[in-house]
């Protein structure tokens, strides 16, 4: 029995040492691609809900040549008036509500798992970032403007575009907030500034818009909605809830 055990364990600490040799990144990312979308047909939209400020993000995709999503007026913030939920939007409108319909992308690496879209306030103008809650750090998406309570248009920051995950060259639903730097150029010899990636603002300045009032709320719960999370079932799922 013991000698006939030894090849086993031999073979589980061969095994056990290549896949530490994996980066974690790739295994954390290396599955998905994506590919460029026309970004006239995606809006990321701020909508307010429930009686204490908080906000959800949402993703709309106009289908080119059917009914219209939305439009749009005003500025600081620019209103967005979803039309979609006025009509059967399938065939018209595609309407992601949560992490498992968008998730942010940078440089190419899923951030997916780590880091959460959410909103903080911060002297006055609404912000969207990525929020990681593990190593309390954020990445600066987007910017809404003065807040108000109807539905807002999220103007993404320089270097942040749509595109769509893909796998092994086929399109999935799930939408990307995708960010690569720019190039360098002759004239400026120099690339725009980064995302900043900070320290969080204080519990104070996130439950201002996004979370309820209790003083002893975990950092946990200062998302937009519960079901912005990823469930540990769905995380590897490649169909995302991306409403059609």
């Amino acid at each position: 029995m013991l000698k006939s055990s030894l090849p086993i364990k031999l073979a589980t600490l061969a095994l056990t040492s290549i896949l530490g040799l994996i980066p974690m990144d790739f295994a954390k990312a290396g599955i998905f691609e994506e590919m460029e979308v026309d970004q006239q047909n995606f809006i990321a939209v701020a909508q307010p809900f429930g009686e204490d400020n908080r906000l959800n993000l949402i993703v709309v995709e106009q289908i080119p040549g059917q009914n219209t999503c939305w439009s749009e007026n005003g500025s600081n913030p620019t209103n967005v008036d979803l039309l979609l939920i006025n009509f059967d939007f399938s065939g018209h409108c595609r309407r992601a509500t949560d992490a498992n319909g968008y998730s942010i992308r940078y440089e190419g690496q899923d951030l997916g798992l780590d880091y959460l879209l959410t909103f903080v306030k911060r002297e006055g103008q609404l912000h969207l970032i990525g929020f990681n809650m593990r190593e309390n750090k954020r990445i600066n998406v987007g910017t809404v403007g003065e807040y108000n309570d109807q539905a807002m248009r999220v103007n993404l920051n320089p270097g942040w575009q749509f595109s769509r995950r893909s796998y092994q060259g086929n399109a999935l639903g799930h939408v990307y907030f995708s960010y690569t730097a720019p190039e360098e150029t002759v004239e400026q010899n120099m690339t725009e500034p980064e995302p900043e990636m900070n320290q969080t603002p204080t519990e104070g300045q996130i439950r201002d818009i996004v979370a309820p009032s209790e003083e002893n709320q975990s950092i946990r719960n200062t998302y937009s909605q519960p079901q912005a999370q990823l469930n540990p079932s769905s995380r590897f799922s490649m169909q995302s809830r991306f409403s059609r």
